[in-house]
C-alpha cells in the first residue's frame, strides 16, 4: 500500500507502545499527522501517559489542515479523528488510518480508503515485512487496546496463521 498516510493518535499510540512505529515508515512513502494529534499527544504526555516524541522519527510530518469543517458528523468527531480525515480529504493523504469504528464510517462515507492498526499489521505479514501477527495482537491487548475474538480470528485467518 505504497502511498501517503494520515494518522490518527490511537494507531500511532499502539504502535509505538509495542515497538512497531516503524510499519507505518515501511508501509507508506509518507506519513503525515495532523496537529491536533500532536496536541493530543501532548495532553497525554502531561497526563503522564507514555507517548512518543515525534520529532524522534524524522519520517513523521506533521501538517496543518486547511478546511475546518466538511459536515457534521465529521466535526463530531474527536479532534485527531476529524484533522486526519481533513487532510486526506484535502488531498495529502491517500489512506487514514483510524481505529474509531464511528471515525471510519464518516471517513468511508467521505470515500477515503480507510484502515485500522490490526489492518495494517495484516498488510505488513502480507507483505513479510513481520513474522506473525498473532504475537503483536497480544501485545496490543497488553498495551490496553481492546481486540474482539472476532477480529483476532478473522485477521488470522486472512494471514493463514489459523
Amino acid at each position: 500500500m505504497p502511498g501517503i498516510c494520515s494518522v490518527d493518535t490511537s494507531p500511532l499510540l499502539y504502535f509505538y507502545r509495542i515497538d512497531q512505529l516503524t510499519l507505518l515508515h515501511r508501509l507508506f512513502d509518507r506519513v503525515l499527522v495532523p496537529e491536533a494529534v500532536v496536541t493530543e499527544l501532548a495532553k497525554g504526555k502531561a497526563q503522564g501517559v507514555r507517548v512518543p516524541n515525534l520529532t524522534d522519527y524524522p519520517w513523521i510530518e506533521i501538517r496543518q489542515i486547511e478546511r475546518r469543517s466538511v459536515s457534521e458528523r465529521v466535526d463530531s468527531l474527536g479532534a485527531g479523528e476529524r484533522e486526519a480525515i481533513l487532510l486526506a480529504l484535502d488531498g495529502h493523504a491517500d489512506w487514514v488510518i483510524l481505529d474509531d469504528l464511528d471515525a471510519r464510517y464518516q471517513a468511508e462515507i467521505c470515500g477515503l480508503q480507510v484502515i485500522g492498526t490490526v489492518g495494517l499489521l495484516a498488510s505488513a505479514r502480507q507483505k513479510n515485512m513481520i513474522e506473525s501477527v498473532a504475537p503483536i495482537l497480544n501485545a496490543l491487548e497488553v498495551a490496553g487496546m481492546w481486540l474482539s475474538e472476532d477480529l483476532k480470528r478473522r485477521v488470522l485467518e486472512l494471514v493463514d496463521e489459523v
